[in-house]
C-alpha cells in the first residue's frame, strides 16, 4: 500500500523550515492522540485511552526539543500554522474520518495510529531523499527514525487489541456442536443484520438504498421468519456513517461464522458455517466499497 499519494510539493531548503514542519506535524500528533484518548474514555477501552495519552505526552516532549533546537539554530520558535499545509493532507483527512466512526474500537484506532506514524515516516523519507543541505538530511532521517519508533509501539498495542477483540468474540460466541445449534443463531444473527441494514436504507439515498435493500432481502432468507428488531437511525448521520453502521451486523455475523467453522468438529457444520461466511464477507465487501 503506497502510504503517501504524493511527495511533498516543495523541497525543505532549509532547517528552519524543517523545524517549523517538525513542529506542525508533533502538535497535530498531540492533538489527535487526545482527542482518541478522549474517544476510547468513551467507549469505556480504558487502557487503551491511557496507551493515546502516554503517546501525547511524548509528542509534548518532541515538541519541547524541537522547538529548543529551534532555539538554539534561530534564537525562536517558529509559529506552526504557516506549515500545516504542508503536512501530509492523507493524516489529516484518516484521523478526521476515524473521529466520525461509529464502530470505533480500540484495535481500530491503533491501526490508524500505526498507519500514521508511518505516513510520517515516509514523509520525512522523502524530505531526506530531496534535501541537498546535509544538515538538512541528517535531522529529517532523525525525525524519521522518531515516527518509526512510535509507530513499533503503537504495532505492539495493536497485536494485543487484536488478541483481546478476538477473544472476547470468541466468548461470546455460543458453542455449536450440530445444525441444530447453527440455524437458530444464524437465523438470529440474519434477523439483526436485516433490520439494520433495512433502517439504513430508509435513512439513505437512492443509489445506496436500492443496494442496501438487496443485501438485506438476501439475508432476510437466511432468517428463516426471525422476529426482526427495531433499529431506528439518528437521522444526523452522515451517509458515510450510515454505511459504516449497518456493516457492523455484517462484519460480527462474519466473525461469528469464521469461529464456528474453525472450532468445530462436525464436517456438516464446518461446511455450513462457511457458505454462511462467504454470504456475509460477499455483502460487507459489497457494503464497504460504498462507505469509502
Amino acid at each position: 500500500m503506497k502510504l503517501l499519494c504524493q511527495e511533498p510539493g516543495a523541497p525543505v531548503e532549509s532547517e528552519a523550515d524543517l523545524i517549523g514542519i517538525a513542529l506542525a506535524l508533533e502538535w497535530e500528533a498531540v492533538r489527535r492522540y487526545r482527542q482518541l484518548a478522549a474517544l476510547m474514555d468513551e467507549h469505556g477501552a480504558v487502557e487503551t485511552a491511557a496507551t493515546f495519552r502516554a503517546l501525547m505526552e511524548e509528542e509534548r516532549c518532541h515538541v519541547a526539543a524541537v522547538a529548543s533546537v529551534s532555539a538554539a539554530l534561530t534564537g525562536e520558535v517558529p509559529d506552526t500554522e504557516p506549515f500545516v499545509w504542508r503536512l501530509p493532507p492523507e493524516i489529516a483527512a484518516s484521523w478526521e474520518e476515524l473521529a466520525g466512526r461509529t464502530d470505533l474500537t480500540p484495535y481500530r484506532a491503533l491501526s490508524l495510529a500505526v498507519l500514521n506514524e508511518e505516513r510520517a515516516f515516509a514523509f520525512y523519507s522523502y524530505i531526506v531523499s530531496a534535501a541537498t543541505d546535509p544538515a538538512v538530511r541528517k535531522q529529517a532521517q532523525a525525525l524519521a527514525l522518531e515516527e518509526l519508533g512510535h509507530a513499533a509501539k503503537l504495532r505492539h498495542q495493536r497485536r494485543q487489541a487484536w488478541r483481546a477483540s478476538r477473544q472476547e468474540h470468541r466468548d461470546a460466541v455460543p458453542l455449536v456442536e450440530d445444525l441444530h445449534d447453527l440455524a437458530p443463531l444464524a437465523a438470529g444473527m440474519a434477523a439483526e443484520a436485516t433490520a439494520v441494514l433495512r433502517a439504513a436504507a430508509s435513512a439513505l439515498g437512492s443509489d445506496d438504498s436500492s443496494a442496501v435493500i438487496r443485501i438485506a432481502d438476501d439475508l432476510a432468507v437466511l432468517s428463516a421468519g426471525a422476529d426482526l428488531p427495531t433499529t431506528p437511525f439518528d437521522p444526523t448521520l452522515g451517509r458515510k456513517q450510515i454505511l459504516r453502521s449497518a456493516l457492523l451486523p455484517l462484519e460480527k455475523m462474519a466473525e461469528a461464522f469464521s469461529d464456528i467453522a474453525e472450532r468445530t468438529r462436525d464436517e456438516a457444520v464446518m461446511l455450513e458455517a462457511q457458505r454462511l461466511l462467504g454470504i456475509a464477507v460477499g455483502h460487507a465487501v459489497a457494503l464497504a466499497e460504498r462507505s469509502r
